[in-house]
Formats: structure tokens, C-alpha cells, sequence
């Protein structure tokens, strides 16, 4: 299900996919868009000696085109970005050149300056956009829609054309040792190109925080002249990459705008996929059932087409029709903890008592697989506390204010939790833990 974090005052709002409106803050999650990106860049990670799973990536919702990273190696990507690719290559090259700035330290480095000049609140910067993406919440510690506005963030993300080039030299590596071409990054190069004479303000924020010159594309032109390594995107992949930015254009942009770019002649599946979601969010399930139906009539077995599909239902107050959908998809992708939210939400929507303890028990086992989601530890919340289970109810309200930065009310409901299960529960230690945490983030404020 494609959701995301909203900057709503104090308040943080997770809307469905079919409620997504405007563009700027927040963090995307899908678990589409999320799967091709990481199979774009695991393999960069593993032949740069970065083990992946210590890199987190998360989609930012933002039209411009950017993307960067920030200490303890989480890398964000820009919505924008990811719409303007044209193929895998491009973005790969792009991956593969922020990775550097990870595997040169370049962020570390530019953190222990900061510190060392006493300017602690750009030292506290990357940690406070960490929290952001931790939370799923777009104003816990730093407000992302902030990030192009602040000269000083600006500055702090800009790197040196030293760094740079550095990265440029390590992205050209890795896409060598796994015999991809650096064509992608070229291309990317290409659309930049002619920005650095543009007034700031008319810059994308990659240009200004990545200064790009004629030396820096001519190294990469040379390297794509002279490498061997000259393979392109399989048919598969580049499906795949149609699909995702069909997916996301399409969720973020209005009807009228999707319908345009994927008129009825179009009868790709990339097409089709995107006038299902056009019409979906316009509530016009007369015209985006049969896409989907369509879809996985050829597709029988595609956890994401099943995932929409009990989406569409479920908004729709179709909850039981729905759920066989959702179902099918967790059992094509067992593993996957954002399918498995969004079949605990559907569960939970369901309303029976059988439903909700197996809600809570699919929430729990996608929550340890991916316990940064807050709105899965609302969730769970929610299925305990109907269920009758109020301790652990409390427990899991803990968790979702402690991610969204409510440590007052993170506090609150531990203390609660404690009472309820006392001493000898599994989860008093963690309790004690989240009430650290808790006053940490108190005393920092």
C-alpha cells in the first residue's frame, strides 16, 4: 500500500494511497518502489564493502530532483528524481555516486568539522532527519520540507568538488566490479548539465549540493569510452523500473495529469497500472477495478497487483472482498512487512474478533522485520486494545509515540504498560528502555 508521513502541524496523518494530495514533505513508503530500489543498489553496496543491510534508504515525497545522504548511512531519494529516470541505468549511476559519499565518509567528516567549529545545530542536522525517517514522520526532530529553504542546510549538504570527484571515482568502481555501465550516470550528468549557470533559485537541489563541472562529466564520458563493462538493463528490469515510476507518478500527481502521460492508447503494463490508480484515488472503481482485473488475469501471480486490488476494496468499505487480495499477496511475498501493515489494517477493518488476533499476530511478525514503522505499532495498538489486551495495547502506543516523537506520551504509556503486565512480562525490560529513551529525548529539548 503506498503511503505516507504528513507535516500536519504537531500531528502526524499515514493517508492511504487513494487520500495522497500535493506534493512536498513526508516519506514515501511502498513496498514496490522499495524492492527495486534495493535491488538496484544492494549489489552496488556489496562491491563497495558495505554490507547492505547497514545502509537505509527511504523515498522522500518532493518533485525536485535530489538526493543525498546523512550520517549513519541513511540515503534519501527524491520522489522527483525517481519520476524523471528513464531507465534503471540512470538511476543506478545516481546510487552508486551518493554511495560513495558513504564509503568516503564524507558526511562523518563534515559532522566532526561542524562540531569542532561549535555549530551544533548543523552538527545536529543529519540526526534530526534520521529521526524524520526513523518515525515515518516528517516534523519529528527536523520538518524535511524545511531542507530547501535553509541557506545553512544548503550548505551543509553541499560537498566539495574534491568529494565529488571522490564519489564519482568510487560510483564508476563499483558499477565496473558489477558489470553495469556507467552510461546511466552520464545521461543523469547530461540533464544537469548547464544548471551551474543558473541562478540558485532556478537550480535543482542536486546541482546545488553537488557541484557539477565539465571535468567531472568528461571523466565519466572518458571512463564510459574506455570500460568494458557495457551491459544494459534486462527487459525485466526495465519493466520494472516503468512500473515504479507509472506507480509513483501516478499516486502523486492528479488524474489529469497521469491520464495525459498514460492516455487509453497506452496498453503497457505500466500504463494500465497507472490509469488503475488514477481512477482509484478519484474514487471510480467502475474503471480502475477492471484495470487491475485485467492486469491479473495476464499476472496471476503478482503480489503487488493483488496488494492494489485489496487496497481499492478496502478503501472502498469492501473490506471482505477485499482481504483474499491482500492475503494472496502476503503469501506471494511472505517476507515483505509493509504488505503484511497493510493486511493487519485490513483485518482490523474487518471488524471480528478472529480477524483481530490474527491481525495482531501478522502486525507483530511484520514489526520485528521492520520495527521503524510507526504505523504498524499504531496498528498493533489498535488490535491489542480490542482484543482486550490492554497492557500490551499501552506497550505498543509506547513504541508509535516514542517513533513519532512524543516521548511525554511515549513515557505515559509505558508507565501504563508496566502496571498492567508487570515485572516478570518479556517486555518489561523494553519498557524500561523506551522510558530512557523517553527522557533522553525530553532533556534534549
Amino acid at each position: 500500500m503506498f503511503r505516507y508521513a504528513v507535516l500536519a502541524l504537531s500531528a502526524v496523518a499515514v493517508v492511504p494511497g487513494n487520500a495522497l494530495a500535493g506534493r512536498g514533505g513526508g516519506i514515501l513508503r511502498d513496498a514496490e518502489v522499495e524492492s527495486i530500489i534495493r535491488s538496484y543498489a544492494d549489489p552496488l553496496f556489496r562491491a563497495g564493502g558495505i554490507p547492505p543491510a547497514s545502509v537505509r534508504i527511504r523515498v522522500i515525497n518532493d518533485p525536485s530532483l535530489n538526493a543525498f545522504v546523512t550520517s549513519g548511512s541513511r540515503m534519501y531519494i527524491h520522489s522527483g528524481l525517481l519520476e524523471r529516470t528513464e531507465n534503471p541505468e540512470q538511476l543506478i549511476g545516481v546510487i552508486a555516486h551518493e554511495t560513495g559519499h558513504i564509503a568516503g565518509g564524507h558526511i562523518v567528516n563534515r559532522i566532526d568539522a561542524l562540531e569542532k567549529a561549535g555549530i551544533s545545530s548543523l552538527a545536529a542536522l543529519a540526526a534530526g532527519i534520521a529521526i524524520g525517517a526513523v518515525s515515518g514522520r516528517a516534523d519529528a526532530g527536523l520538518a524535511v520540507t524545511s531542507l530547501g529553504t535553509s541557506v545553512a542546510t544548503r550548505n551543509y549538504f553541499s560537498f566539495s568538488r574534491t568529494q565529488e570527484a571522490s564519489a564519482d571515482a568510487f560510483a564508476l568502481k563499483v558499477l565496473d566490479k558489477t558489470g553495469q555501465t556507467a552510461e546511466g550516470l552520464l545521461e543523469f550528468f547530461h540533464i544537469l548539465e548547464g544548471q551551474e549557470y543558473l541562478a540558485s533559485a532556478n537550480q535543482d537541489p542536486y546541482v546545488r549540493t553537488h557541484p557539477l563541472n565539465a571535468e567531472r562529466i568528461s571523466a565519466v564520458a572518458a571512463h564510459v569510452e574506455q570500460s568494458s563493462a557495457t551491459t544494459h538493463a534486462p527487459t525485466a528490469q526495465m519493466a520494472a523500473h516503468k512500473r515504479m515510476v507509472a506507480k509513483m507518478f501516478a499516486f502523486l500527481q492528479t488524474q489529469g495529469r497521469t491520464l495525459q502521460k498514460y492516455p487509453e492508447t497506452d496498453q503497457s503494463v505500466a500504463g494500465r497500472y497507472a490509469r488503475a490508480i488514477a481512477y482509484f484515488r478519484r474514487g471510480n472503481t467502475a474503471k480502475s477495478l477492471p484495470l487491475i482485473d485485467g492486469l491479473l488475469k495476464e499476472y496471476p501471480s503478482d503480489p503487488y497487483f493483488h496488494e492494489l486490488r485489496g487496497q481499492m476494496l478496502v478503501e472502498n468499505g469492501r473490506v471482505a472482498e477485499g482481504l483474499p487480495n491482500y492475503r494472496k499477496a502476503v503469501s506471494l511475498l511472505p517476507n515483505e512487512p509493509l504488505i503484511a501493515t497493510s493486511y493487519g489494517h485490513a483485518l482490523i477493518e474487518s471488524g471480528s474478533p478472529e480477524a483481530l488476533k490474527e491481525a495482531a499476530q501478522v502486525l507483530r511478525t511484520a514489526l520485528a522485520r521492520d520495527p521503524e514503522n510507526s504505523f504498524g505499532w499504531r496498528l498493533l495498538g489498535t488490535a491489542w486494545g480490542r482484543t482486550g489486551n490492554e497492557g500490551q495495547a499501552s506497550y505498543a502506543l509506547a513504541e508509535y509515540a516514542l517513533q513519532t516523537g512524543e516521548p511525554s506520551q511515549a513515557s505515559f504509556h509505558a508507565g501504563k504498560a508496566e502496571k498492567l503486565l508487570g515485572q516478570s512480562h518479556p517486555l518489561w525490560l523494553r519498557l524500561q528502555d523506551i522510558k530512557m529513551e523517553a527522557q533522553n529525548q525530553l532533556d534534549k529539548k
